[in-house]
């Protein structure tokens, strides 16, 4: 196994574990290595897949980068969920202090004067601290985007346990992703609701249909009465 200048060859670079990085890392690289060590095989995979063709991939200093980088935004990511809970409860304990329909309306009206936000902003954090409080989730397993914690928080109880079964519940979860889940469970809901409506039509033509033969068979019982009767 060979090194060229600062990196290693592709060929180490496709069996990347713990033996490959030690023959292949220099001992002044001991932080380096330990980084490596730690991190499961599939970001691994994932960094070679997005840097496939370029020199990052293959150089051990900035696949270190990019961990570091991953690290530091994992760890502000997963303060993000804490803090749209925080802001949520505060926002709800305020709304608890106010009295009347006009003093909520007057801070409805002016909220931006006095917080970073729009009020419409603020009834996501509301719902999703209000989600958390009753249990339904847990600061931890919010997503980093308030947006994406609100639409979780939106889920029915059946709707959240598939979305958790799916792995939807957890901070990397983007918004995008949990519409297109509450996407998919509309149409399915929308499929199921056309079918009982469908079964229910059959049933009724059915019904139809064996009152139409007894009557035709009726008929024809009174036709051939009459025609003995003329005979």
């Amino acid at each position: 196994m060979t090194k060229t200048g600062r990196g290693v060859s592709r060929k180490a670079l496709d069996k990347l574990d713990l033996d490959a990085v030690t023959d292949t890392v220099a001992d002044s690289r001991p932080a380096q290595l330990e980084k490596l060590m730690v991190v499961p095989g599939e970001v691994l995979d994932a960094i070679k897949e997005v840097f496939a063709g370029t020199r990052v991939a293959a150089d051990h200093d900035l696949v270190g980068a990019v961990l570091e980088a991953r690290r530091a935004v994992g760890q502000a990511w997963g303060r993000a969920g804490q803090a749209t809970v925080e802001i949520g409860r505060a926002l709800n304990a305020l709304d608890e202090r106010l009295h009347g329909r006009e003093e909520r309306a007057r801070l409805k009206a002016g909220f931006e004067k006095l917080f970073p936000f729009s009020d419409p902003v603020a009834s996501q954090f509301r719902r999703v601290a209000e989600a958390v409080d009753s249990g339904r989730f847990t600061a931890s397993d919010l997503p980093g985007s308030y947006s994406a914690a609100y639409q979780l928080a939106l889920l029915a109880k059946d709707e959240l346990e598939e979305a958790r079964r799916r792995g939807l519940v957890a901070p990397h979860t983007t918004r995008a992703a949990v519409l297109a889940f509450r996407r998919e469970r509309s149409h399915a809901q929308s499929a199921m609701v056309d079918l009982k409506a469908l079964i229910a039509e059959q049933r009724r033509l059915r019904e139809q249909r064996r009152e139409l033969l007894r009557k035709l068979v009726e008929m024809r019982q009174r036709a051939r009465e009459i025609a003995r009767l003329l005979a």
